[in-house]
């Protein structure tokens, strides 16, 4: 095998690995040092920013779902019932171009050696969500669409939260002392 083929061989095979790695969408998880993932900040002792972004196969309901699944974990777990969205933002974020090693012609091809093109293709998309809420002690007396029962949202949702490596939602009597991390 010429070392051309060989070199267009590794770079399918890597290509193909990758992807695969990138075919499941976002569990719900901490970010750490990943792109994907909640993240918090507290602002004030009842008052919280969190984040999620999911991946280019993580659709936008799941991105806010787990959004509010995470402001519903952080209001119980610091001993308030129900949390105030104060605004809420999702964004649909756009990923650099991909670049294709291909014997195709195409408008946005480049050639090379022996009649391979390079292609350049749309990236994908993704979605990320944010928001700040405030944490309440009970429900206000006034009807107000934008406070939630994090209890009501731990049951709701937390069956269709998929935890990393084991698929499953979380479980509605499950308790919410600590936050769901990934297991070893």
């Amino acid at each position: 095998m010429s070392n051309m083929i060989k070199q267009t061989a590794g770079l399918i095979i890597v290509t193909l690995a990758l992807g695969a790695c990138a075919l499941q969408p976002t569990p719900y998880k901490p970010k750490d040092d990943s792109r994907y993932g909640y993240s918090e900040q507290r602002l004030e002792a009842d008052r919280y920013r969190v984040r999620f972004a999911g991946n280019d196969v993580t659709e936008r309901d799941t991105v806010q779902n787990y959004l509010l699944f995470r402001a519903a974990e952080l209001t119980l777990e610091n001993g308030f019932t129900h949390f105030r969205m104060l605004d809420e933002q999702v964004d649909e974020i756009e990923d650099d171009k991909s670049v294709v090693v291909s014997g195709g012609h195409g408008i946005y091809s480049y050639p090379l050696i022996f009649g391979t093109r390079i292609s350049t293709i749309k990236g994908s998309s993704r979605f990320e969500a944010g928001a700040q809420f405030k944490m309440l002690k009970s429900r206000p007396e006034k009807d107000d669409a934008y406070v939630f029962d994090a209890n009501e949202i731990k049951r709701n949702i937390g069956p269709t939260v998929v935890l990393p490596n084991d698929g499953k939602g979380v479980n509605a009597d499950d308790t919410v002392s600590e936050p769901v991390s990934p297991t070893a």
